[in-house]
């Protein structure tokens, strides 16, 4: 019953979803997530995914990753996995395997979303063609754009924006950009608007609060935290944190001229959204203050993603697989 399916995937840094997708219906099930660290490449993922579903033939797999896509090589920058795309789809015995960056796959995925896995957080009028500007917050940043010209579908604009350069607003956030550059050379928003980088803020915040931390919080207890009212530096990075994502959110929209709206998601996101955290005037305050294109920026739509299966749907509409659908549970 399984005969002719696609592979399709979505490598994170930290974990890689993998489902299949029946290419007539577009129905994409049988979702499997392996944990990277425990992997030694894609290719050992994919046989292993092949392995639990013996009955289906799989011919062709279209994969997002959290990386740039540079020719055949790829060696990731949040993990440690480094392979041949040419090498991978010849010992897993495709036809086909179509590698793209995880959020330009995030991109494609955009007009195949229902309400239900969209969350809007502000007034502001939809613009059903406008350009889209995108980003999510997990292991790392990453960003991307959906440009539509006339009379052609919508084209990704796939790109590395989590690696621009933080630029502080207020005293704190400048002091906050000294003590990060005492351990990196170069400070992007992305070592801030990750989940390494919420833990990095998180000590930030403490040591311009004279607080030392009781331990060394992972970025989900920094979280729970904030949610339990148990530890005020918790709550406060959560504030800056929710603060620079609204101004990082501001910048992709003046670069990219995003009147179609923004689209805000990732691990880390869909994390504070469930805790109840996500401070959305906080976000949309700093997303508009950008001096004299503030009211331009006020009319653009915000959202957030509340979907984990994005990417999928993304890499399913890469390989021309349409009428895609995803039954959620």
């Amino acid at each position: 019953m399984d005969t002719n399916r696609t592979i399709v995937g979505d490598v994170g840094g930290t974990n890689c979803r993998i489902a299949s997708c029946d290419p007539l219906t577009g129905l994409v099930e049988d979702f499997e997530v392996f944990p990277v660290k425990d992997f030694h490449s894609l290719g050992e993922v994919i046989q292993v995914f092949k392995g639990l579903r013996s009955s289906g033939t799989f011919k062709r797999a279209s994969i997002a990753i959290a990386n740039p896509i540079m020719g055949d090589m790829i060696t990731m920058t949040n993990s440690h996995w480094t392979f041949s795309i040419e090498e991978t789809r010849e010992s897993c015995g495709l036809d086909e395997l179509l590698m793209l960056n995880d959020w330009e796959a995030v991109a494609l995925a955009l007009p195949h979303l229902t309400e239900h896995q969209l969350r809007k957080v502000n007034q502001a009028p939809e613009v059903p063609d406008g350009t889209k500007a995108l980003f999510g917050v997990g292991t790392g940043l990453g960003a991307a754009g959906l440009v539509r010209r006339k009379d052609s579908p919508w084209v990704p604009v796939a790109g590395e924006g989590g690696h621009v350069s933080f630029s502080p607003v207020d005293r704190e956030e400048t002091e906050i950009l000294e003590i990060l550059s005492e351990h990196h050379e170069h400070v992007s928003f992305e070592k801030i608007l990750s989940g390494p980088g919420l833990k990095a803020l998180y000590l930030a915040t403490s040591r311009l609060s004279g607080v030392v931390p009781v331990r060394d919080l992972a970025p989900s207890e920094i979280v729970v935290g904030a949610a339990g009212a148990s530890d005020p530096m918790c709550q406060r990075t959560l504030d800056i944190f929710c603060g620079i994502l609204g101004s990082f959110a501001g910048n992709l929209c003046l670069t990219l001229g995003a009147t179609g709206g923004v689209y805000v998601g990732g691990g880390v996101i869909e994390k504070i959204d469930r805790a109840g955290l996500f401070d959305r005037d906080r976000f949309l305050s700093r997303l508009v203050h950008k001096g004299r294109l503030s009211e331009w920026l006020g009319n653009i739509p915000a959202f957030l993603l509340r979907t984990p299966y994005a990417g999928l749907i993304g890499a399913a509409a890469a390989i021309g697989i349409p009428n895609i659908s995803v039954i959620e549970s």
